[in-house]
């Protein structure tokens, strides 16, 4: 039996897997610790009780700047989901894999589900990581910031769509591991070749 956990096979699944990990740990520090409106108001209510008055706007590019090496890391994660994407682009192309339509489609009725979540996280990883490098290169794509709201918004919307799914994909996962498919994370990790 042909391996299925090869060593390419694991690279893209982990390479995939900490990106997407990354990503929304960057989201999750922007809407939590790291947001400007939290943080602007915080700076200025400090900064007077100091004796030092700025202005809200002040306090907001102090807030913004704090918080600009994690959207550095941002990116780095965004540009390693791209590289998986295409590491599975070419596994496809070299029949290392099959597109995900296919498998879906050919899949025995028990795994319907398990496969439609991982046909709709693929998709939902390809529209995540196009609409993030148009938003990173919006003005190289002759896009406005005012033009590109739609691509923000959509990015934002993808991202929940994306948490949903794999907390369904780590759910199947702790499911094949205490039932049918006992082993299945040693071979992710260490293959079953």
């Amino acid at each position: 039996m042909k391996p299925q956990y090869t060593l390419l096979y694991r690279i893209w699944h982990w390479t995939m897997a900490l990106s997407v990990i990354g990503l929304l740990l960057t989201v999750l520090l922007r809407k939590t610790f790291l947001s400007w409106h939290t943080n602007s108001a915080l700076i200025q209510s400090k900064l007077a009780e100091s004796g030092t008055e700025i202005t809200a706007e002040t306090a907001k590019m102090i807030a913004q700047a704090i918080r600009a090496p994690m959207w550095e890391w941002h990116y780095i994660f965004g540009l390693f989901l791209g590289i998986s994407i295409l590491i599975r682009i070419y596994m496809m192309l070299t029949k290392q894999a099959t597109l995900s339509l296919f498998v879906f489609l050919e899949a025995p009725k028990e795994e319907k589900i398990q496969r439609a979540v991982y046909l709709f996280l693929g998709f939902a990883l390809i529209v995540m990581a196009i609409s993030g490098a148009t938003l990173y290169f919006y003005e190289d794509l002759g896009f406005t910031k005012e033009g590109i709201g739609w691509v923000k918004e959509l990015h934002e919307l993808t991202m929940y769509g994306v948490l949903g799914l794999v907390v369904l994909h780590l759910g199947g996962v702790f499911m094949h591991e205490i039932t049918t498919k006992e082993g299945i994370v040693s071979k992710m990790i260490h293959g079953d070749d």
